[in-house]
């Protein structure tokens, strides 16, 4: 287990995050990046406009982060924290246990807010290890399917289990 150290992250961090973000589009993208998107959505945490981060790691050198988005439901009034992302960056074996640290920071920010916290894998590498970890730390509740992801272009999916 790890003795990692999660903060909330700060505008300092902008380009570690940027460089996770770019580092998940590669692994999991579904379509082309947009690198003003993401930094968007980034700096939208940093003014607390719906957006929660939080990172492992020193400022320059981020290991990990999550981000949560705080979202109203579509089909309803009622709020949730929707988790976009939870990242550990290379290499992973030396980072044993941040996904579970960002996991459990993603938690205390529902159990803080009193609002369901709705997590999800949309990868296809280390999926398995991925799911055991979730299930290990929330309530199993659905699957994500894709169909014709060809046509999302840009694609960095790979075959890897």
């Amino acid at each position: 287990m790890t003795d990692a150290i999660v903060r909330l992250a700060a505008p300092e961090d902008e380009s570690g995050l940027m460089e996770h973000a770019r580092m998940l589009h590669a692994e999991n993208g579904l379509g082309s990046l947009s690198e003003k998107k993401a930094l968007s959505r980034i700096r939208m945490a940093f003014d607390r406009k719906g957006g929660i981060i939080g990172v492992i790691g020193p400022v320059g050198a981020l290991e990990g982060s999550i981000y949560l988005s705080l979202q109203e439901s579509y089909y309803g009034d009622d709020w949730q924290l929707l988790e976009l992302w939870n990242f550990v960056a290379p290499p992973r074996k030396e980072r044993a246990g941040h996904a579970k640290k960002l996991l459990e920071f993603a938690k205390a920010c529902s159990d803080r807010m009193k609002l369901p916290l709705s997590v999800g894998i949309l990868s296809n590498q280390r999926v398995e290890a991925k799911i055991r970890l979730y299930e290990r730390q929330l309530e199993k509740a659905g699957a994500f399917f894709i169909y014709n992801r060809q046509y999302a272009g840009g694609s960095a999916w790979n075959t890897e289990g």
